[in-house]
């Protein structure tokens, strides 16, 4: 009998990491009906095609040892920092006091 109810988080990142197997291998290793798992695939498909861009591989070099960064891989790197920056510097529920004795 499979499983019921919503796909868990690790259920999902499962599933969009094994899209190569096919629903019917997936259903079989997470326990699930076959229909939720192709449903789940199917939102999947469109950004396993958008191919993911390394920044690593947008720069050049050469044999004399100069390395140049492609303009896709400035622009990449722009929109890294820009998306870091818009993220809250400090994060006060990590942050943990430490309290001392004073005599």
């Amino acid at each position: 009998m499979s499983k019921r109810g919503p796909l868990s988080k690790i259920e999902k990142f499962y599933i969009e990491q094994n899209l190569e197997f096919g629903t019917n291998q997936l259903s079989l290793d997470l326990d699930r009906a076959k229909s939720v798992v192709k449903a789940y695939a199917k939102k999947c498909e469109p950004l396993v095609a958008k191919e993911k861009t390394v920044l690593s591989e947008q720069i050049v070099s050469n044999e004399r040892g100069s390395t140049i960064m492609t303009e896709n891989g400035s622009v990449l790197g722009d929109e890294f920092k820009s998306s870091r920056k818009n993220q809250k510097k400090k994060r006060p529920d990590c942050v943990a006091q430490i309290y001392t004795e004073r005599d």
